[in-house]
């Protein structure tokens, strides 16, 4: 299972006021692939407090986030073990889209996170890239 090693980090939820650390993280088995999903913004860059009407409509359209782990296995052919994808393949604190509905959703600590099959995830994201719509 792939953490960050060597730093401790704090991944934190404002909405639900939560917080959770590295060492806390669920372990994801086989090829399964924890994501902590984008959050929304609760106020515009200038400082407009949004209505709740436009949370609930960006969280719908949220279908990115940040990996925290890897599965053992995830990546690697299901008979050969042997890896796939090795150009693309997602890492520890890589942005990463997805589908709308893919996942189980879990809550720890008051953190919302994905628990992913491998395949499920459909890009790697630049860490300077912003998603600003899905069409």
């Amino acid at each position: 299972m792939s953490h960050q090693h060597g730093t401790e980090k704090e991944y934190n939820d404002e909405e639900l006021n939560g917080s959770v650390k590295t060492k806390d993280l669920p372990i994801p088995m086989g090829w399964k692939v924890l994501i902590q999903p984008n959050q929304t913004k609760s106020k515009t860059k200038g400082g407009i407090i949004l209505p709740n009407k436009a949370k609930e409509s960006e969280a719908y359209l949220t279908a990115h986030g940040e990996v925290l782990a890897i599965g053992e296995i995830a990546y690697r052919d299901r008979n050969t073990g042997e890896r796939w994808r090795m150009h693309a393949t997602p890492k520890v604190g890589d942005k990463v889209t997805y589908g709308k509905y893919a996942g189980q959703k879990l809550i720890i600590n008051n953190v919302r996170m994905l628990l992913l099959n491998d395949d499920e995830i459909t890009s790697v994201l630049s860490h300077s890239a912003e998603v600003t719509a899905y069409l």
